[in-house]
């Protein structure tokens, strides 16, 4: 019996490479391939999603400072401070560094951390200063480059990342004394609505590949049917034609896995060349692995799927000898197990009403969701029938196309449900998309937050002077202050400005520059300043235990006066005296121009890269930007698909039926009739496909925020209708795109016999 079955099997093999004539049998073959191939590069680029964010947080991990380790024997400590900035919309972030010894700690991917004046850039921030682009980022590097980060130190191949030298990262505020680098990945948690984002929009973009491969496997039907018709006229029984069947969608299958894996593997040498900011820094191709977990049952779960697929086609193709049921009676179709994956989908989501909004990603809420957009292409063949056998009149090229919908409906819907369940799944999904939107933090006054650390009162000037230098920020006021520290590690707050800027602090109105004023009554376990106190600046104690006091509180223009907060107001004249300060100016600038922004970090950055710059008012959360970025970039992918299926199929059926279309030109039915027939044929089952899939959309969409995450729904109708639009003129390109295949398939050499 094994051996019946696989002599049957191998049958099948030889007709899909010679069986019904060579070339139509190669075509079939490669029309096959081509479908499930699609199928099998989307499943291992999805199965690879795992490998590839975790591959990135491993490496972020590598080089993140450990800050509270213990001392390594052998390991000179470093002084880290973390810099996050930004240039036209681009992360940008890095190291200061300041080494206390010949030997560092090691860093993945840096060979020698840089010395002061020095500065080594990932290799895309070194390209982009050496480019026209980054003509006004210049001005923030003016080290001495002394080389590039490595992969293995950096998240992505198009990473903004630096480390640059300094000698006083040490006294900074948030400086640190790193030993090792390294630690472990930090993910964060994905809210309800970020949760419901990625299983509705991983959803979207698996199912219409499984519909794809279905559809691919029935493709070039009609020859194959005629094929296995001849074999039960030389006495095949239904089993072994249902074999040699499964034999042929078999060999497209491995075909397409062929396809698949070549697809893939340019899938992997072109992600490097993403440059889109929320994809932060691009991704490697090495990154794109796929989860052997997750791979190979997609990869056998497709070909036992083709193979199941050709062999439910056939359960009334072959009746009798030469018997196909294309030519005979339609058989009428019943809705009830159309509908019911969509009500047990409904039934499962309605289910979560009692449950808490974080299990919005279990898989009770996967499971209805896939089952709900399985319904839309179950119950499009059954419409599309229906509403064709109710069409009357009209021009030749509609009666044309109508009656040919009347014969064959079903196959016009199935080369429609993948974008029918794109569209509904898209729809779903801007919905929630919208509605997580509307939980991101209003948007506030843009402006831009400048700080700056300086070790001398030489640098505060240069700070206030190079922001007071911009046109933009003239009057923007600078605050300056730090924190005092005496012998005993009792701490103080500094306020440091002219005497105009004191009052408002509480310095009493004879203020005078060298006076200092001690405000209010300090906490016990705080410093209570005197005059005559000896007084360090916290970062440089920190920094250095051993270095002598840097500032004494003037004995004579000492005064106590009441106000709160507790703390040290003083006059630069009183601060004259200090042999080294640790003093952070900050600046909030009204930033109307977006080159302002870039202007205030070039004069920052100029300074040594002792400051940052915020853009507030503009940030964005990181992971939901990465979200919806990656959303829609598969939403897009799998429409093209979902296109690309529809022309192939296209394609396929005008080949198949070149004899009619040939004897109709023949018979005065000019070109023009014949592509506005063809146009008519894709436009009528589309338009039905698009009320499936906005009904089936929208009621998902409901369903999934009043049901699952408890949120109110909010129908945007603008994008309801661009995603419309999209699909129309998917059809108008498929229908253009088709039209050569058209005039070759009306040729009269087609109804030349041999």
């Amino acid at each position: 019996m094994i051996r019946r079955w696989c002599g049957d099997l191998a049958l099948g093999v030889r007709l899909a490479l010679g069986g019904g004539g060579a070339r139509t049998a190669l075509v079939r073959l490669a029309l096959t391939a081509a479908g499930v191939g699609l199928g099998v590069a989307v499943l291992l680029t999805a199965a690879s999603v795992p490998h590839l964010l975790g591959a990135r947080d491993d490496r972020a991990a590598a080089r993140t400072a450990i800050e509270d380790g213990p001392p390594v024997a052998g390991v000179d400590p470093v002084h880290v401070v973390e810099r996050t900035d930004e240039f036209r919309g681009r992360g940008l972030q890095g190291y200061l560094v300041q080494q206390t010894g010949p030997h560092a700690p090691a860093l993945p991917g840096v060979e020698r951390l840089p010395e002061m004046g020095e500065a080594v850039l990932s290799p895309a921030l070194a390209d982009l200063l050496a480019s026209p682009e980054g003509e006004q980022l210049r001005p923030r590097f003016p080290q001495w480059v002394i080389g590039t980060i490595g992969e293995a130190g950096l998240t992505g191949p198009n990473e903004l990342y630096f480390y640059v030298g300094s000698t006083t990262a040490a006294a900074q505020p948030n400086a640190a004394a790193v030993s090792r680098f390294g630690g472990e990945p930090v993910h964060r948690g994905l809210t309800a609505l970020e949760l419901l984002l990625v299983v509705l929009g991983a959803t979207t973009c698996l199912v219409p590949v499984f519909v794809f491969v279905v559809t691919s496997t029935r493709l070039a039907a009609a020859s194959r049917d005629r094929c296995l018709a001849a074999l039960r006229l030389v006495g095949a029984d239904r089993g072994q034609v249902g074999r040699i069947a499964a034999g042929e969608a078999l060999l497209g299958s491995f075909a397409g896995l062929v396809v698949g894996a070549a697809l893939f593997l340019l899938v992997r040498a072109l992600v490097p060349m993403i440059t889109v900011s929320a994809f932060r820094g691009g991704i490697f191709g090495g990154d794109v692995v796929p989860d052997w977990r997750l791979g190979v049952p997609a990869v056998v779960l497709l070909p036992v799927l083709a193979c199941l697929a050709a062999l439910f086609a056939l359960r009334r193709v072959v009746i009798e000898p030469l018997g196909v049921v294309r030519r005979g009676g339609q058989v009428k179709r019943t809705l009830w197990w159309r509908l019911l994956p969509a009500v047990v989908g409904g039934v499962l989501l309605a289910a979560r009403w009692e449950t808490a909004a974080a299990d919005a990603g279990d898989t009770a809420v996967i499971t209805g969701v896939v089952l709900i957009l399985m319904a839309v292409p179950l119950v499009l063949p059954w419409l599309v029938e229906r509403i064709a056998a109710r069409l009357r009149g009209g021009s030749p090229a509609w009666l044309l196309a109508v009656r040919r919908l009347q014969l064959d409906g079903a196959s016009a819907a199935r080369l429609v449900s993948g974008i029918a369940v794109v569209l509904a799944g898209s729809i779903a999904l801007q919905g929630v998309y919208a509605r997580a939107e509307s939980d991101q933090p209003g948007p506030a006054d843009t402006r831009v937050l400048a700080s700056n650390f300086a070790s001398n009162l030489t640098e505060v000037q240069a700070f206030t002077a190079a922001l007071h230098d911009l046109p933009g920020a003239r009057d923007a006021p600078v605050k300056t202050g730090g924190r005092l520290v005496d012998a005993a590690g009792a701490e103080t707050t500094l306020e440091f400005g002219t005497c105009a800027e004191l009052r408002a602090k509480g310095a009493p109105g004879d203020c005078r520059d060298g006076d200092v004023f001690a405000v209010g009554t300090p906490a016990p376990d705080a410093h209570h300043p005197a005059p005559g106190d000896r007084l360090w600046f916290l970062g440089a104690r920190r920094a250095d235990p051993d270095v002598p006091p840097q500032w004494t509180i003037p004995v004579d223009r000492f005064r106590t006066v009441p106000g709160h907060p507790a703390g040290l107001l003083v006059t630069p004249a009183a601060m004259s005296t200090a042999t080294a300060v640790g003093l952070t100016s900050t600046a909030t600038i009204p930033a109307a121009d977006p080159d302002l922004v870039e202007q205030v970090r070039n004069a920052v950055g100029q300074l040594g890269w002792n400051g940052i710059v915020y853009s507030l008012g503009t940030e964005r959360d990181g992971t939901f930007a990465l979200i919806a970025r990656v959303l829609s970039v598969g939403s897009i992918l799998v429409l093209l698909l979902a296109a690309g299926s529809l022309m192939i199929a296209a394609w396929e059926q005008l080949r198949e039926r070149r004899r009619s279309l040939a004897a109709l030109m023949a018979n005065g039915v000019g070109r023009g009739v014949l592509a506005r027939s063809l146009l008519w044929q894709m436009v009528i089952p589309v338009a039905v496909a698009v009320v499936v899939a906005v009904a089936a959309g929208l009621g998902l969409d409901w369903l999934l925020l009043t049901l699952v995450v408890h949120r109110t729904m909010v129908v945007d109708v603008s994008t309801i209708l661009v995603l419309t639009a999209t699909a129309a003129i998917a059809v108008l390109g498929v229908t253009a795109v088709t039209l050569p295949a058209l005039w070759r398939s009306t040729s009269l050499e087609n109804l030349r016999e041999e």
